[in-house]
């Protein structure tokens, strides 16, 4: 392997091994400052990646040995501080998380601008023109119905607990798509979010038109909040494992690949229970035949408490 792979390399090496030394010395991960944790997984997951590279490169079979040993310690470490069961997923989910969103924010934050850039195009050209909602995926029979002041979205959650969990499998299975495509920059997340987006604009440029503005919206804004909030952070996801196997800076698209891919990875996670979340609203709290106030109360709730849980304070270094 060439030396100058040694000499951009070796500066990582010699800053974990200080790391898994400072771990030893104070029995744990949880005792390292917040920063140094993140920085202690970063250099794992570069001399892991530089493992592989070495194995299949390099003939300096003291080299390999050296980073196995290296990445085996750290990987030890690792994974004993994250064998905790329940507590090590409350930490994910109560600290991580919301982290990892505010980190990544300008990703998810993207993916809305691209789903409003979307919706904006179709609520004008159906505002415009009726005909539009043909291009919109939106059927003729729901463009009667909303003319008519039918409300045709009620008949999909008669059965409550099939319909919530119909309702989460899809909701999932969007986010999933959205993720997917948009690991192809920007073209692939418009491709994802287009028939949502789409639809979106269409039906709002309907029901304002045509006076149903009220009873779509108190039925729509209990779950909307956090489903789409999920659909966002999933699509940002997909787009930052894209963009940063375009735009790689000074890592190989293989190092940038595994450290995005991660991030990517969690933040999927983080996604799950708010599907879940918005789906039981859906099937049991929005078909109620209760007063639009209670459910924009309910859609209100969720958005306050979502944001105070993302936005609140990091966990203090110890």
């Amino acid at each position: 392997m060439a030396d100058n792979f040694i000499e951009r390399r070796k500066t990582n090496w010699k800053r974990l091994e200080e790391l898994i030394d400072q771990v030893r010395s104070v029995r744990g991960l949880r005792r390292l400052s917040r920063e140094e944790v993140r920085e202690f997984g970063r250099s794992y997951r570069r001399a892991a990646s530089d493992l592989a590279i070495a194995r299949v490169e390099s003939r300096d079979q003291r080299l390999v040995n050296y980073l196995n040993n290296l990445v085996i310690r750290a990987h030890g470490m690792v994974y004993r501080a994250e064998s905790r069961g329940v507590r090590s997923i409350f930490d994910f989910y109560w600290h991580e998380f919301p982290a990892i969103f505010r980190r990544t924010f300008r990703y998810t934050l993207a993916t809305f601008l691209i789903f409003i850039g979307i919706a904006m195009v179709s609520f004008i050209a159906t505002w415009r023109n009726d005909d539009f909602a043909d291009f919109a995926y939106l059927s003729q029979s729901t463009v009667q119905q909303i003319k008519k002041h039918q409300r045709w979205w009620e008949s999909l959650n008669d059965a409550a607990p099939i319909g919530a969990a119909r309702i989460m499998a899809n909701n999932i299975g969007v986010s999933l798509k959205v993720f997917a495509f948009s690991i192809v920059p920007v073209i692939g997340t418009v491709d994802a979010l287009m028939p949502s987006a789409l639809q979106f604009g269409s039906i709002n440029a309907l029901v304002i038109k045509y006076g149903m503005t009220r009873t779509l919206w108190s039925f729509v804004a209990g779950h909307g909040v956090l489903e789409f909030m999920a659909i966002f952070i999933a699509g940002g996801a997909g787009l930052m494992i894209g963009l940063a196997l375009l735009f790689p800076g000074e890592r190989t698209r293989r190092e940038a690949l595994v450290e995005s891919g991660r991030t990517a990875i969690q933040l999927l996670a983080g996604c799950i229970p708010l599907l879940v979340i918005a789906g039981a609203i859906e099937g049991f709290i929005s078909p109620l035949p209760i007063q639009g106030s209670y459910k924009i109360a309910v859609s209100a709730a969720t958005a306050v408490m979502l944001a105070a849980y993302l936005l609140k304070p990091a966990r203090a270094d110890n």
